[in-house]
């Protein structure tokens, strides 16, 4: 397969690339004359999107249970444990997961990482097996908290044991204050031991007075851990005066952790308990990319009793964040990053990248450069890994005239 005038993301400059057998074998270089061409018309090529954060064991399964009437993560979360979970059968997820990977591959994600409950973790561990399209990493979640059964540790070890790649947590629900910090060093042991990753829901609300980030970030920087330690969500961070922030940011910089925010469910969740003026609470992500942290972006709930939406478009993800976080157009270079190479570092993806030698892993967008793809969030025109090719060229037409290249580049320049 040869792809021709693709501008790369990572030098701005229109190349062709030559993939045989998965592989690819060269960059500007001519191919077989056999070989299927696809002609790129300088369109943006990235690596795939990576998407760091999400739920799968219970996604799509809105019509599971009843209706979250308040829209709360709290009545979402209790009629999911509730309601739902006892209906999942391990062929249930088998199937759901089939159809969420194609969902993700056509919207160019090849990496995914899920935070899964303990009664729902063994079947998505099983049924990860069989997965073609995407790669999946699998997070022991211990919701609704560490301390609430008694045999929630001994089902994490099992968990990770058998194959979960991080420890989660989530020490804001815990039962008190103290038993959230305790669950905090709970997870940095079971991480150690098992030599897993971290990635907890840190401080998910907009109580400005829930700061256990300051906690899970001090146990990763007193063990060493940091690199291997993620925030997950951080909502609380919009509520907290900017002066605690500041104190906040050294440490998490200290301690080289990173964050994941999810702006499009965050949005949707957070403020539902205030009158008006009523906030939007996400990770002031802004502020810490800003700041030099890694931080990266997740579409978290799909079509479930949480979120009731979701298209797995990282693009709209990061066109979400670019409005509710007061981005500017100054900001737009480099946005591109927040869906692909920081989420990659936080996955620690060693072969994420186009290089020849390495598998095809590639996305062409429906659009010439990064402002364009974060303004339209079209699916990509193609999607590469390995010999598995989705093609999504986008037409539009008026009057049988294509005008497909204007509504895809409304500026018509390199912005």
């Amino acid at each position: 397969m040869l792809i021709k005038e693709v501008r790369f993301y990572d030098d701005n400059k229109v190349h062709d690339i030559y993939v045989e057998n998965g592989i690819i074998r060269c960059i500007d270089c001519q191919g077989k004359k056999d070989d299927y061409v696809f002609y790129g018309k300088k369109r943006l090529l990235i690596p795939p999107f990576v998407n760091p954060h999400s739920h799968l064991g219970y996604a799509l399964t809105l019509n599971y249970g009843s209706v979250n009437e308040s829209g709360t993560l709290r009545e979402g979360v209790i009629k999911t444990r509730e309601e739902i979970t006892p209906k999942i059968t391990f062929d249930d997820i088998e199937k759901r997961l089939k159809k969420l990977e194609k969902l993700f591959f056509v919207n160019g994600v090849l990496y995914v990482r899920s935070h899964e409950i303990m009664p729902l973790i063994f079947y998505v561990l099983e049924a990860r097996k069989k997965l073609e399209l995407i790669n999946l990493q699998i997070v022991a979640f211990p919701s609704p908290g560490i301390f609430y059964f008694e045999d929630t540790i001994e089902k994490m070890e099992k968990a990770l044991s058998e194959g979960a790649e991080v420890v989660g947590l989530i020490p804001n629900q815990e039962p008190t204050v103290e038993l959230g910090i305790e669950s905090v060093k709970i997870a940095f042991d079971l991480a150690l031991k098992y030599n897993k990753m971290v990635d907890g829901h840190i401080d998910e609300n907009d109580d400005p007075n829930s700061r256990f980030v300051e906690y899970v970030t001090y146990e990763a920087l007193k063990r060493k851990w940091g690199e291997k330690t993620t925030i997950s969500h951080m909502t609380a961070s919009h509520s907290y005066p900017s002066d605690y922030f500041g104190k906040l940011v050294d440490l998490m910089k200290l301690a080289k952790v990173n964050v994941i925010s999810n702006p499009v469910v965050s949005t949707h969740l957070q403020g539902r308990y205030d009158n008006y003026p009523k906030r939007r609470g996400i990770a002031r992500i802004r502020d810490m990319l800003k700041s030099g942290i890694n931080v990266a972006l997740g579409t978290d709930n799909i079509g479930d009793l949480i979120y009731p939406l979701g298209d797995g478009n990282m693009l709209r993800v990061l066109q979400e964040a670019f409005l509710v976080d007061h981005f500017t157009s100054k900001d737009i270079e480099g946005m591109l990053k927040l869906v692909t190479y920081n989420p990659a570092k936080i996955l620690m993806l060693d072969d994420y990248g186009i290089k020849p030698g390495r598998k095809a892993e590639f996305v062409v967008l429906n659009a010439k450069n990064e402002y364009e793809a974060i303004r339209n969030i079209l699916p990509p025109a193609l999607v590469v890994s390995g010999e598995n090719i989705a093609e999504n060229e986008i037409e539009f037409k008026i009057n049988d005239k294509d005008v497909t290249g204007e509504i895809e580049n409304l500026l018509d320049s390199d912005f």
